[in-house]
């Protein structure tokens, strides 16, 4: 059991002993005195349980609303992990879909998914699936949704080499979230995207050339 608890517990009981023991005295006392002690008790009860019970009852509220929920989201992530170091991307994917059904509108769980298809099983085409679905089925904040087409363009450039593709996604982010620092980040990919599509251009031509040269020699 949590320390802070067991605390919160003996100083209530404490408080509860010291109240029965001063009501007890209170009943055995002449009337006007009495009267009196009923008034402090019910004012020094009600500053107790103002100050300090209430304010536990929340926290342990708090604590069974949430807590609970970190915890299972932490242990998913370190199993996760695991599977990954292991070779198990089945179930690495099983964890994550795991913190997906109890935060659904995490993203973080559909691009780990989505990561470990491109990376480890080496199938981005299943990489975009899942990105593109959850994208789709669900009004996303803007972040979020900024942050999961950025995911798919980064697929489409890392692991296909689709420029056009990866442009495309980068000027939706641009067109639907004008005047954000997506849009901006989106203009900054996109020259970046320009820069290595030249590169690779470059590349094939230069190799293009050498073919001819090659064949000549031999």
């Amino acid at each position: 059991m949590n320390q802070q608890l067991v605390i919160r517990i003996c100083v209530a009981l404490l408080v509860t002993i010291v109240g029965l023991l001063l009501w007890k005295q209170l009943m055995q006392s002449s009337d006007g005195t009495k009267l009196v002690g009923l008034i402090l008790l019910g004012a020094g009860g009600g500053i107790v349980a103002v100050k300090f019970l209430l304010p536990w009852i929340g926290d342990a509220f708090g604590e069974s609303m949430y807590s609970s929920g970190e915890v299972i989201e932490q242990d998913e992530m370190a199993k996760a992990a695991a599977c990954i170091s292991q070779g198990n991307y089945a179930g690495a994917i099983g964890h994550y879909e795991k913190m997906l059904e109890d935060k659904p509108d995490d993203s973080f769980p559909i691009a780990e998914i989505a990561k470990v298809h491109a990376e480890r099983l080496h199938d981005p085409r299943a990489a975009l699936e899942t990105l593109s679905k959850h994208l789709q089925i669900r009004d996303w904040p803007v972040d979020d949704a900024a942050f999961l087409m950025f995911r798919i363009s980064d697929v489409y450039l890392t692991h296909l080499h689709d420029f056009a593709a990866a442009r495309d996604t980068l000027e939706q982010v641009i067109g639907q979230f004008p005047n954000t620092r997506h849009s901006a980040n989106a203009h900054h990919k996109i020259t970046e995207i320009e820069q290595v599509e030249f590169a690779h251009l470059q590349s094939q031509r230069a190799k293009t050339a050498a073919t001819p040269m090659e064949q000549k020699k031999s």
